[in-house]
């Protein structure tokens, strides 16, 4: 049920723009960045995200400038601006300290508010940070698929608001907000048609590409926590990496970000305040992640020493870490620890995994007169501090164990992961692993 949203408030920027913001609830301020797209009375309805985060919080939010109640001549045009916004919205509340939480396309400006003053900020908390450059390099592919989705942008901005096509206001509001229901779509298409600035709002999504702070994020000494779910582990993951504090939840609810339901928003609301509160983000949600867990080796690891000599053997192991490195690094995997001559990591997704564990084999035949093995397995692993224990990993150390060099061996659970993804497998049969008392059924990947 829809609610009156809190009375509002005006500030000036240090730039002479009026912002409008609102202030709801009781306890620590939390202000909220959500961006040109989600205006400041959208999403007030009992027992929704706002209302819940209010019973811990002062819930801060604001219109960025151009946009919603915000002074419409102060024309929003970067991510930049909308820090300058979110500053002087953190100075009108009067608090020394505030928590920040960025939310979705709110995301960006609220890195820069952190970047360019840290000392206001007790907390950092990303919610579904899009994805922004890392300085990755895109393919040649993702290029082509990029400035076509550009191309098709720019087409739908000139009919929607310089021609007045609702048809294609509704169906650019489609595209770049996938997971929006009809009611949704409409409303923020509505409002986006009243901002003077929505050519420089919409065409926000591809300027994100440009944006890199992987440099200045890493000196960034504040609680983080980022918050994705699970089918976008791979996105939390790069930016949890980033971050040197920050603490990635994965969430179990897959519902939209702009009209989450009761579900997600319970959830959210309590990782948010037991964090900001705590200290701490709960341990369930990374715990319980499913993960593919990887073990590699080098096949005759001591004759190898004992052919060549201590000093060779090691400028061998050393090449064989930096190719093996580079693989995890290509393919989004997490490495856990060396092991002398061996590798443990794990991947979100099992076709990672096993796409990783090939580049690996391709990469060391070709350079190296060695042969290594690998085993794979998937499961729910205990996460403590980054390490990983629990059955799943000690049937992936087995089961590299069995693997003949040059060999990636996996579990039947890997494989039906990826069944229908064009992986070949040759049948292993059955084994009792050293330890368990269930077999498994093992598989050899067809690389070559």
């Amino acid at each position: 049920m829809t609610m009156l949203a809190p009375p509002v408030r005006y500030t000036q920027t240090e730039d002479g723009v009026g912002i409008a913001y609102t202030v709801y609830g009781e306890g620590p301020p939390l202000v909220v960045s959500t961006g040109p797209m989600m205006p400041l009375d959208f999403g007030w309805v009992e027992d929704g995200l706002w209302e819940r985060l209010s019973t811990s919080f002062q819930v801060v939010r604001f219109d960025p400038r151009g946009c919603g109640l915000s002074d419409r001549h102060g024309v929003w045009g970067s991510f930049q601006d909308e820090a300058t916004d979110i500053t002087a919205v953190v100075n009108a509340i009067g608090a020394s300290r505030v928590a920040l939480l960025g939310y979705y396309i709110g995301t960006p400006a609220a890195v820069i508010s952190v970047l360019n003053d840290p000392e206001r900020y007790s907390h950092l908390i990303l919610h579904h940070p899009v994805p922004m450059g890392f300085g990755q390099p895109l393919s040649k592919d993702d290029q082509a698929q990029s400035e076509l989705f550009d191309e098709v942008v720019d087409r739908l901005l000139r009919l929607g608001w310089r021609y007045n096509n609702e048809t294609a206001r509704r169906t650019l509001m489609t595209i770049t907000l996938p997971d929006a229901n009809h009611e949704t779509i409409r409303q923020i298409a509505e409002a986006l048609h009243t901002y003077p600035s929505v050519e420089r709002v919409l065409q926000l999504i591809p300027e994100l590409r440009s944006l890199d702070f992987t440099q200045e994020l890493r000196e960034v000494d504040l609680p983080t926590l980022i918050s994705v779910t699970r089918g976008d582990a791979g996105l939390g993951r790069a930016w949890a990496q980033v971050i040197p504090s920050a603490q990635l939840a994965l969430l179990q609810s897959e519902a939209a970000l702009l009209a989450p339901d009761a579900h997600s928003v319970h959830e959210l609301a309590s990782l948010v305040q037991r964090f900001v509160q705590g200290g701490a983000a709960p341990r369930q949600a990374p715990v319980s992640a499913t993960r593919s867990v990887v073990f590699t080796d080098i096949e005759g690891s001591t004759d190898l020493v004992d052919r060549l000599g201590d000093a060779v053997a090691r400028e061998i192991t050393r090449e064989v870490e930096d190719l093996t490195r580079s693989a995890l690094q290509s393919h989004g995997g997490t490495e856990v620890k060396t092991m002398g001559d061996g590798f443990m990591a794990w991947f979100t997704m099992a076709s990672a995994a096993l796409d990783a564990a090939v580049q690996i084999e391709h990469a060391i035949s070709a350079n190296l007169d060695i042969r290594v093995r690998i085993g794979i397995n998937a499961g729910e692993p205990i996460d403590e501090a980054g390490d990983l224990y629990g059955a799943t990993v000690n049937r992936a150390a087995r089961i590299m164990s069995l693997a003949a060099g040059g060999e990636i061996l996996v579990s039947d659970l890997v494989r039906g992961l990826v069944e229908g993804r064009g992986y070949r497998f040759d049948d292993r049969g059955v084994h009792v692993l050293r330890g368990f008392e269930e077999p498994v059924h093992l598989f050899a990947l067809k690389w070559r």
